[in-house]
């Protein structure tokens, strides 16, 4: 999978500007090279989910035959109109899963690329618990080069991450939906919005709550920063994992209530039915 680009470095007043800065960015660059190559030959690194040594590790994150059951896990079938859930069946127009028919969903569609199952949900546990934090960015910019981009999703004025709380942003040490939005922003177009979105109030992690409790716990937890900034756009909200699509809902409640006129959700993996 291949490396992303890194953002030029901001040049300090006096400084001789961009042959300078590109000066220091291919020296760090050839130095990075030798100590990864070193790394490579004495410790290579494994396969994320299955563990074999991988070839070629630095610009690999799964083997080969984890990356086949990564093709695989890919969400291409029938999917809900609205939360883009897996559908045992073909649907007809305007069908529905059990929760959108049964709960208004804030949001106009959510999609992911992945089912949370197998390679995708060790990456993303890597990426999401463990500390990877270039694994997520290096994944997600893999997946729009081979063209794995869900067909559904349009066009958008803003791409805003779903904002983690302050207090959990330093247990974690990094912001994973903030990462996966500066690569959705800058291959898909859009204006990156970093700060749209902020969360009041510290809550529990989705995942470890029954599902009646997920709404409770993030309700009132999300404020619009700047309603102008919002008001008659088009919004893709980005986070890493869709579960049951509370919290995307919660996000879009808002920015909905803030003048935002469409609001798609994009996530790397959702959990199948």
């Amino acid at each position: 999978m291949s490396e992303l680009p890194t953002a030029p470095s901001a040049v300090a007043p006096g400084e001789r500007g961009p042959a300078r800065a590109g000066l220091h960015a291919r020296a760090a660059a050839l130095a990075g090279a030798l100590v990864a190559g070193l790394l490579d030959w004495f410790y290579p690194r494994h396969c994320y989910h299955c563990g074999v040594p991988l070839e070629e590790s630095r610009a690999r994150i799964l083997c080969r035959s984890c990356t086949e059951a990564l093709v695989a896990a890919r969400i291409t079938g029938a999917v809900c109109n609205v939360c883009g859930l897996p559908l045992a069946a073909q649907p007809v127009d305007g069908v529905l899963c059990i929760t959108c028919r049964a709960e208004a969903r804030h949001f106009d569609l959510a999609r992911s690329f992945l089912s949370y199952a197998g390679p995708a949900s060790s990456v993303i546990r890597a990426f999401k618990f463990d500390g990877q934090f270039f694994l997520g960015p290096r994944f997600l910019a893999a997946m729009l080069d081979r063209g794995w981009l869900p067909a559904d999703i349009g066009p958008a004025d803003l791409v805003v991450p779903v904002p983690l709380h302050p207090q959990r942003r330093r247990e974690r040490g990094y912001d994973q939906a903030l990462l996966l939005s500066r690569v959705v922003a800058a291959r898909l177009g859009g204006r990156l919005l970093v700060h749209a979105l902020v969360r009041t109030r510290y809550t529990s992690q989705q995942s470890l709550l029954p599902v009646g409790k997920r709404w409770d716990n993030v309700r009132g937890a999300f404020a619009v920063r700047d309603a102008a900034a919002v008001r008659d756009r088009r919004v893709l909200l980005v986070d890493d994992v869709m579960t049951t699509g509370v919290t995307a809902s919660e996000c879009a409640k808002v920015l909905k209530k803030a003048g935002a006129a469409h609001v798609q959700v994009l996530t790397l993996a959702r959990p199948a039915p």
